[in-house]
């Protein structure tokens, strides 16, 4: 499920130095999310942080970055087709990224669990639809 958002902007310019004032604006842009989400965060040791792709408008995680930027720890990153089905579970090693590309037509991944080992951890996700 998309969301649609609207963008829009205006320029304008005071007079001064022998110039007239001025002020442009542009057509509001509409676009709608879903396409591709990023989150840049911090995960903890005690439980597990859940990304649900319906919260960011993206009906199923068909391509997946992940980056974990510790340089000491790694992070256990679980792909789920459901809020408590796990379909894998991988350990991303420090400073080690994981990336996949899956068919539309695969079982969705609808939840990304992320927990970090024995530090907390920054990473980037990086989902698209």
């Amino acid at each position: 499920m998309a969301r649609n958002n609207t963008i829009s902007a205006t320029f304008q310019m005071a007079s001064g130095d022998g110039a007239n004032a001025f002020s442009e604006s542009s057509g509001a842009k509409s676009f709608t999310s879903g396409d591709a989400t990023l989150i840049q965060g911090n995960v903890g040791t005690v439980s597990a942080v859940q990304y649900v792709m319906a919260d960011f408008g993206v009906a199923q995680a068909d391509g997946i970055y992940f980056e974990n930027r510790d340089g000491t720890n790694f992070i256990t990153l679980t792909l789920q087709t459901g809020v408590s089905t796990d379909l894998c579970a991988l350990k991303i090693a420090p400073n080690g990224m994981f990336c996949i590309r899956f068919d539309a037509d695969q079982t969705a991944i609808s939840h990304i669990s992320i927990q970090a080992d024995t530090a907390a951890c920054d990473f980037v996700l990086c989902v698209a639809e």
